[in-house]
């Protein structure tokens, strides 16, 4: 075992002096993150995956605009879990008469979604990734700018524009823990609990 470690050491000790090779120069635009919007003290600009470290500005707006879109979802996703916990739609899901009552919150709910409503769901979620939201980009240059809302944010000025933006990204992302969390609590309960029961924490 000592000598596998010693080999080790040697070999890392080696690769230490070897020389650097020469960076490609790209003609991209390169820049630093720093002052992007939800950019937030203590960690700065995080990207510990380095997903960006190259600098490229069009690979930034492209994962900004994922972020964002996985923001919304999961905003809209956290509400929806709290809204069925104590409140039902009236009416019914499908022509057979199943209400909207019959069917149970949360990761229960999958088996109980006829087949015909899950194929609107997948076809209405692609067809809003693919072609829907892709249609109402504007040129702002701001990623996620989907002309919903954003006179408003417009009218602003610089530090209160970057002050909304940096809220909703937060907001998104604390939305994206929660609603891992949400279903996370939804499975590990026992059957038959509710979600805002507290006991077991």
């Amino acid at each position: 075992m000592f000598r596998v470690i010693a080999l080790l050491a040697c070999l890392l000790s080696v690769v230490a002096f070897a020389p650097i090779s020469r960076i490609a120069r790209s003609s991209k635009l390169s820049m630093s993150f720093d002052n992007e919007v939800g950019v937030l003290p203590p960690t700065g600009f995080w990207d510990p995956l380095g997903l960006v470290a190259d600098g490229d500005v069009e690979k930034f707006k492209k994962y900004r605009e994922i972020e964002l879109k996985h923001g919304r979802v999961s905003m809209l996703a956290v509400a929806g879990y709290l809204f069925q916990e104590v409140a039902r739609l009236p009416g019914a899901i499908d022509l057979d008469g199943t209400t909207f009552e019959s069917i149970p919150n949360g990761v229960a709910a999958i088996g109980f979604v006829p087949e015909f409503g899950w194929l609107q769901i997948i076809a209405s979620i692609g067809y809003w990734d693919l072609v829907g939201w892709e249609d109402r980009k504007t040129d702002s240059g701001l990623p996620g700018d989907f002309n919903f809302g954003s006179e408003l944010v417009s009218k602003l000025d610089p530090a209160a524009k970057k002050e909304i933006l940096t809220k909703e990204i937060q907001n998104g992302r604390l939305a994206m823990l929660g609603i891992i969390t949400l279903i996370t609590h939804d499975i590990a309960k026992p059957a038959g609990e509710g979600l805002f029961v507290l006991h077991h924490f």
